[in-house]
């Protein structure tokens, strides 16, 4: 931040990446703060996910329906090349 204002409510930023921290690569500080259930609350409170009959789990990387299932939530998919070594491309 550049540049601070007085009458700024924020007092402290924190930067969250998406690095794995526990046992499986989806799982992240966010996942273990409980900081992405509510944004999955947020996002199943909009009027289009009201009027589709979209949950908050609706909104979740990990599950079925609530992921890409091309990818399976991971963002990228892995190209086998047979004799070449693999590649992943952007999902």
């Amino acid at each position: 931040i550049s540049q601070i204002v007085a009458d700024d409510p924020v007092d402290r930023l924190v930067t969250v990446d998406q690095k794995p921290i526990g046992r499986t690569p989806r799982s992240n500080l966010a996942t273990y703060t409980g900081l992405f259930d509510a944004v999955r609350a947020a996002f199943a409170a909009t009027p289009a996910a009201r009027s589709r009959g979209f949950g908050a789990g609706r909104f979740s990387f990990n599950v079925a329906g609530g992921r890409c299932e091309t990818c399976l939530g991971e963002g990228s998919v892995t190209v086998e090349l047979l004799f070449l070594p693999g590649s992943y491309a952007l999902c």
